[in-house]
């Protein structure tokens, strides 16, 4: 008796095998597949340069920048459903070095700020997806914090012991300047923040 309970649940499974197996070899033969860029995919930001491949140097499980169900793509999938994205270009000289972009890009909440998705990522990588446009590659930047929005007033006077900023706003110990600031030198403060009108 318990023969025959055996020998049918196997020949089951075998059944339901061959049943998947067939249902699979249909739906790989009859589905059309996907055209570059089509379904819904993130777009690759990356420019198509040897600098960025493979593109699992930087996105693996592991780090968390890549899905736990693309864990066993090929590299050469990638660009199956992640068409190339448009590129930000930079419109000015970069002489100064990558690692200062932040100085003035720092800031997400300022209209030249970073996207807050971009803060993971690493001082000195942002060539890597913005190239300069060839057109303002010697165009000097603005001054440094220059944006559209209005800079925070100077809440007190600027002379007398207020005409130096840098005696009470960059002591090293408990500096009152945003991280993006440290670098600027205490003359160019005025280049952005004006002192506030006088109350009438």
């Amino acid at each position: 008796m318990n023969h025959r309970i055996v020998s049918t649940v196997v020949v089951i499974n075998v059944a339901l095998f061959v049943v998947a197996a067939g249902m699979f070899a249909w739906a790989a033969a009859v589905v059309a597949p996907l055209e570059p860029g089509a379904g819904y995919a993130p777009d690759d930001p990356h420019p198509p340069a040897r600098r960025t491949e493979p593109c699992l140097d930087c996105h693996t499980v592991a780090a968390d920048t890549i899905p736990v169900t693309h864990r066993h793509y090929q590299v050469d999938a990638c660009s199956r459903c992640h068409r190339p994205a448009v590129r930000v270009l930079v419109p000015h000289s970069v002489a100064m070095g990558e690692a200062r972009c932040p100085l003035c890009h720092g800031e997400p909440a300022r209209d030249l700020g970073m996207p807050e998705s971009h803060l993971r990522f690493e001082t000195g990588a942002c060539l890597l997806c913005h190239p300069v446009d060839t057109r303002f590659y010697d165009r000097q930047p603005g001054p440094a914090g220059l944006s559209l929005s209005p800079a925070g007033s100077i809440a007190h006077p600027i002379g007398g012991v207020f005409a130096d900023c840098d005696a009470c706003h960059h002591v090293p110990a408990r500096s009152t300047l945003p991280e993006n600031h440290r670098d600027f030198a205490p003359q160019t403060c005025m280049d952005c923040h004006k002192p506030r009108p006088a109350e009438e």
